[in-house]
């Protein structure tokens, strides 16, 4: 079967009266999964944003608590 057998072959099995219709399921499907790829997106860099500033915050309390020890050893 060549190209143009399968063309013909889809196009006579495809009811062209339920086309536009289909075309807007799948846009419609398009768009959702576009905006659950966006909210996927956006908790993904929340989730990251608040693992860094806790990483921050953990670091400064090392940072801290060691450099307290350090004046301690000169006072």
């Amino acid at each position: 079967m060549n190209l143009e057998d399968l063309k013909n072959k889809v196009t006579e099995s495809l009811p062209l009266e339920n086309l536009g219709q289909l075309t807007e399921d799948a846009t419609n499907k398009a768009t959702e999964l576009g905006e659950q790829a966006t909210n996927a997106t956006e908790n993904l860099q929340d989730q990251a944003s608040g693992l860094t500033e806790n990483l921050q915050d953990t670091a400064n309390e090392l940072t801290g608590g060691f450099l307290d020890k350090i004046k301690n050893l000169f006072q």
